[in-house]
């Protein structure tokens, strides 16, 4: 799916047309698309999500846990966790899913992790991908 964010205040046009362009160049055989428009805070990108199942995954060799672990680890360290206390007193506190991060939160996540790993001495890439997760365009 090709989405983009809109403002009520900021010109409209040229994010419409790379909807479009962007969706037919993606699936080059479809002929007719349904474009919806539904009201709410950007989440994290293709792209921020892509960057970091990488880089979580370069992290997890290099350390030795399996990607879902070191996910958990990273969400742990760096993202803020939801208490509850419950009727009878318990306190429960969970790590918020990263799929509920706006794309800003997004970013600053990824910035602690790649900050984190260059404390490791560790190189995380920095491709197409991470031009279009960190500052929202491609290399020129």
């Amino acid at each position: 799916m090709t989405h983009r964010v809109i403002h009520k205040e900021k010109p409209k046009e040229a994010v419409f047309k790379s909807l479009v362009q962007d969706f037919f160049v993606e699936n080059p055989g479809v002929n007719i698309a349904t474009v919806s428009i539904e009201e709410g805070k950007p989440k994290r990108s293709h792209a921020q999500n892509r960057l970091y199942w990488t880089w979580v995954g370069i992290i997890a060799s290099e350390l030795g846990y399996t990607k879902d672990e070191m996910h958990i680890i990273l969400g742990d360290r760096f993202l803020k966790k939801i208490e509850v206390v419950t009727k009878k007193g318990k306190k429960i506190a969970q790590i918020p899913s990263t799929t509920q991060l706006t794309v800003d939160e997004f970013i600053d996540y990824l910035c602690e992790i790649e900050m984190l790993c260059e404390d490791w001495n560790m190189t995380l890439p920095h491709n197409d991908d991470y031009q279009l997760a960190i500052h929202g365009n491609a290399k020129v």
